[in-house]
């Protein structure tokens, strides 16, 4: 059973510089894990991401200032993978950058190993900046149902997202925002995906065009148990 999400608890903890040693046994338990049909625990999770996206707006996660260039293997790009975001279409970008923080950063900082740099204790760093705030977004690209792209990271940045360092270094990242797992996204939504990697990468062959579970082989259906059978194909042809 969750406990009952308690929002000073979670705040006091996100304030301290290793907020993610002070709260080390929840996002173990309960954040760092893939889940796709617990609505429950998606609910319970909901509510700290949102904390967490108002507290990194606002400045009150404490954040280290300066760090490694942590893009320094930054690959020629050959290869797209694409996801969906499993929330609400309409997620704020400061609740998708929250995801990031707490899912991959909070996870690599308590590995001890970003980079095989020792981290553990430190302030976060990501090194990438939008609009003058740093932010953690895992995806070069976020698309909404309308078909509105919205860039999230340059594509000198290495977004932290594959589940392969070495994809990851040489590959852009487009996540549909919306649950796709068992559905598939409106045509405008795929469409929007095309054109983009038609106008933005079309030096990128259609070979390496990937879903996340192309990828990542071991655990994830992303983006969605109807991409390979449904949407892909459909996807390809717009290219």
């Amino acid at each position: 059973m969750l406990p009952e999400f308690q929002r000073v608890y979670w705040e006091s903890g996100f304030r301290a510089p290793d907020w993610y040693n002070q709260l080390e046994h929840e996002l173990t338990t309960s954040i760092f894990s893939v889940v796709h049909d617990d609505a429950e625990l998606k609910a319970w999770r909901h509510q700290v991401y949102e904390l967490a996206g108002e507290m990194l707006e606002r400045g009150d996660i404490p954040l280290a200032t300066t760090g490694p260039n942590l893009d320094s293997e930054r690959q020629p790009l050959d290869t797209i993978v694409i996801h969906h975001t499993e929330e609400d279409p309409a997620i704020s970008l400061a609740k998708l950058s929250a995801i990031g923080l707490l899912r991959q950063y909070g996870l690599h900082y308590l590995d001890d190993n970003v980079l095989e740099g020792k981290v553990r204790g430190e302030p976060v760093w990501s090194g990438h900046f939008r609009q003058g705030k740093m932010v953690f977004f895992a995806y070069h690209w976020l698309i909404r149902p309308d078909g509105t792209a919205e860039r999230l990271l340059e594509d000198d940045a290495i977004g932290w997202h594959a589940g392969d360092w070495d994809t990851n270094t040489r590959c852009i990242g487009i996540a549909l925002s919306g649950n796709y797992e068992h559905a598939t996204p409106p045509a405008a939504q795929i469409a929007a995906v095309a054109h983009l990697i038609k106008t933005c990468y079309p030096s990128i062959v259609p070979e390496r065009i990937l879903g996340h579970c192309e990828v990542r082989l071991n655990g994830t259906t992303c983006p969605g148990d109807r991409f390979l059978t449904e949407w892909k194909a459909p996807l390809l042809k717009k290219m």
